[in-house]
């Protein structure tokens, strides 16, 4: 995270005064006043990629499955799940949406856009320069304000300080009260794939948000004491295991852990019912900036209480690049999503039915064993490059 970068949006956000942070509010992004600030985990992050099912799309500890929902992240931002959902908006040039969205003219919108993408800095200093004098202008300038947050800290780029300026158009679908909830969770999906599989080092999508579920997932975070828990509330939490504090250290740790070591329950999210699968399929579609993504609803039953049964069959994901048809069926098929039957089903046993137990062995047990062989060996080399690194601060 770029420091300049983050001096600029502090700079910007203390001269907000109380109606304009009241006015943000429309855009459902408060909650990234408080958790922006969070400490990056990196070395949780990247061990949590060597326990990454790019094909299954779960975070998986021997047998025992996780991965993130719609719902959960939701709850994280502090975003009603009910909410309509945002769809990306496919066009040839964001120029001009560019210019209806921030009110500047197209040669000071031209500066902003480099190869690398939407400059963000530049973003919120001509933001900062522009004085509002209207409703409309003042919606203009906290416009700049929610494209600097959505594309730092919740549709990251490959580049520090640069966004996908695409998601220009998600700015007019925010006002409108909708959620792109389904958008972030899809851009990071797709990064942990594209990590695990060795097309790029950087995690896209938002890193943030799925290190605040790993942190609670995992009982890596006390539990709140607050009766009416928010986002705000979470820097008041305690670590667990302090003690934590290399890639190594996390990634020996995260190999012992099992079900009983996961922290399926967490009340204070108030998650509601979740989705399962999309019609006719065995997982649930959701659509990121360019491409689809999908998680598996009825394969993490115990996240919400539930007891892990056998999924449902259905037709498989399959990895497009989106186009209006894609965009219209996605949404669609989440609008008439499977969701789980009623509360009064929840168990709170946090188990799986051992036809379940048989079926979850026979399908992932020769995977998992490559992967426990692969984790061993990165394990190795990781213990290694801590042995020289210690070798050389002794001899300087």
């Amino acid at each position: 995270m770029a420091l300049v970068f983050m001096d600029c949006l502090e700079s910007f956000i203390s001269k907000m005064d109380f109606v304009s942070r009241n006015n943000f509010n429309s855009f459902k992004l408060h909650s990234l006043f408080s958790i922006k600030g969070v400490r990056r985990e990196w070395d949780l992050l990247r061990a949590s990629f060597n326990f990454w099912d790019p094909e299954d799309h779960v975070f998986r500890f021997h047998l025992d499955e996780i991965c993130p929902t719609i719902e959960e992240f939701s709850a994280i931002l502090d975003i009603d799940q009910h909410l309509p959902f945002a769809v990306p908006v496919l066009k040839r040039s964001y120029h001009e949406t560019l210019c209806e969205v921030l009110g500047l003219p197209l040669p000071i919108v031209m500066k902003m856009l480099e190869s690398r993408g939407l400059n963000l800095r530049l973003l919120l200093e001509e933001a900062q320069t522009k004085v509002p004098n209207s409703v409309l202008e003042s919606h203009q300038k906290l416009s700049a304000l929610a494209m600097a947050f959505i594309g730092e800290f919740l549709l990251s780029s490959p580049h520090s300080e640069f966004a996908d300026v695409r998601i220009s158009t998600l700015i007019p679908q925010l006002l409108q009260g909708k959620s792109i909830v389904p958008i972030i969770l899809a851009e990071t999906l797709n990064g942990l794939d594209a990590v695990v599989r060795g097309e790029t080092s950087i995690l896209l999508g938002s890193p943030l948000v799925l290190q605040l579920w790993l942190m609670d997932r995992l009982a890596l975070v006390a539990p709140p004491t607050v009766a009416i828990y928010k986002p705000k509330h979470y820097r008041t939490r305690s670590l667990t295991r302090p003690d934590l504090q290399s890639e190594k250290d996390f990634l020996v740790e995260l190999c012992r852990r099992t079900g009983k070591h996961i922290r399926w329950s967490c009340p204070w999210w108030q998650c509601g019912l979740p989705i399962l699968r999309s019609p006719g399929r065995d997982h649930v579609s959701v659509f990121g900036l360019g491409s689809n993504s999908f998680h598996r609803g009825d394969r993490v039953f115990r996240q919400f209480g539930l007891r892990q049964h056998i999924p449902a069959k259905g037709v498989p994901h399959a990895q497009k690049d989106l186009t209006p048809q894609l965009i219209t069926k996605i949404e669609r098929n989440l609008t008439h999503a499977t969701k789980a039957d009623s509360m009064s089903s929840r168990t709170k046993s946090f188990l799986m039915s051992d036809s379940y137990k048989t079926w979850i062995t026979e399908k992932v047990w020769v995977k998992e064993a490559k992967r426990i062989a692969e984790r061993k060996k990165y394990l190795k080399s990781l213990r290694k490059e801590s042995k020289k690194k210690r070798k050389r601060e002794q001899d300087s």
